[in-house]
């Protein structure tokens, strides 16, 4: 069984050595808060691609808002939380309409999985160095599964819009919860290839 993972994984990485890779950067709103991504897509075929996707993601709560001290001016968060998530997924992009819309679009369906690494600071110190210094951290797995529309541009380059259902399940309960699922909305722009 071993043989046939390791034959399997050089397989993978043969097909992606002949792919087209394209990467880009995005910025990522959700239920639980937003953030940004880098992203990086092997084009397989001409309707299948795979990649990777990185996120920052800076969750707020639901009693959290911003307060001024009318005798220093200074600006303040009350009821934040200070946790940051970081998921690291793979995914695959299929096009079921490539070639058949005359338009300038394609409109495509996205799995992703893998890996969600979770930071959780002091949400009740006043600077960056209380709030971080003795932070938790707190591993886990997730996903997402997404809808969308992919814009080229004349340039070479592309502007993406999505929108999907995002899973974050906690290895436990962290800040009252032991979930950070819900729905999240993705907009990025992928670079042109350089030949």
């Amino acid at each position: 069984m071993k043989k046939l993972h390791f034959f399997t994984i050089i397989l993978i990485f043969i097909s992606l050595s002949q792919a087209q890779y394209r990467k880009g950067f995005g910025f990522t709103t959700g239920a639980w808060g937003s953030g940004f991504h880098y992203m990086g897509d092997w084009q397989l075929n001409e309707t299948v691609f795979s990649g990777f996707e990185f996120r920052f993601i800076d969750v707020k709560n639901d009693g959290e808002m911003p307060a001024i001290n009318y005798y220093t001016g200074q600006t303040l968060n009350v009821g934040d939380d200070a946790l940051i998530l970081f998921p690291f997924f793979a995914k695959a992009r299929y096009l079921p309409f490539e070639g058949r819309i005359a338009n300038n679009f394609s409109p495509f369906i996205e799995v992703k999985a893998g890996a969600n690494f979770a930071l959780d600071g002091n949400g009740n110190a006043r600077t960056f160095r209380g709030r971080w210094n003795n932070s938790s951290s707190y591993t886990s797995f997730g996903g997402q599964f997404v809808i969308g529309v992919i814009f080229p541009q004349i340039n070479g380059t592309s502007i993406i819009t999505s929108i999907g259902y995002e899973t974050l399940p906690m290895s436990q309960k962290i800040d009252g919860r032991d979930n950070y699922d819900g729905m999240t909305l993705n907009i990025s722009y992928i670079f042109r290839n350089r030949r």
